[in-house]
This record gives structure tokens, sequence and C-alpha cells, in this order.
């Protein structure tokens, strides 16, 4: 998947006041950080993401993998917002 210094931010958008940051990597991959400090990575040719999401008190990452036409639904708005970010120019 995605390892260290190979992997950088190559374009960005900044729509916080509305979703939060999106980022095209230059391995094709699409992040988005929302607003509420929630993460989710989207493959660049695939139907996977990766969501992530801060709980418990000590704030600690729980990840968890899902597909584009299987996830839960209360995830429907972000990943519909993500591909927005998804279709960032690549240039």
């Amino acid at each position: 998947m995605i390892t260290g210094a190979d992997v950088w931010v190559k374009r960005w958008v900044d729509y916080s006041s509305k979703y939060g940051l999106g980022y095209l990597l230059n391995n094709g991959y699409t992040g988005v950080f929302f607003n509420d400090s929630t993460k989710i990575l989207l493959e660049a040719k695939g139907s996977k993401f990766i969501y992530v999401e801060r709980k418990g008190p000590e704030k600690q990452d729980v990840i968890a993998e899902y597909t584009l036409l299987n996830y839960p639904k209360d995830l429907q708005k972000k990943v519909n917002s993500s591909s927005t970010f998804q279709k960032l120019p690549r240039r």
C-alpha cells in the first residue's frame, strides 16, 4: 500500500468550509481529512477505501477497510464527498 518517503501529496484542495482537506498522492490514491478528524483514503483504480476515526478517551485511531459497494450507511455522505476529491486533475 503506502510506504514512507516514496509517497507525497501531489495536489490538494481546501474545502474546509464544507468538508475538509482533500488531496491526491503521487501514487494515485486520493484522501480526505474531514473537519471531524476522520479520514478516508481511496485506492487509485480500485473500489476499496480505508476509513480512519479516533475513538475512546485516548483518541486511538481505528482503521476499517470497505468497498465502495459495501460500507456502513452512516458513511454515505463522506464517501460521496470523497468522490468529489477523487476527480481532482491528475497532472
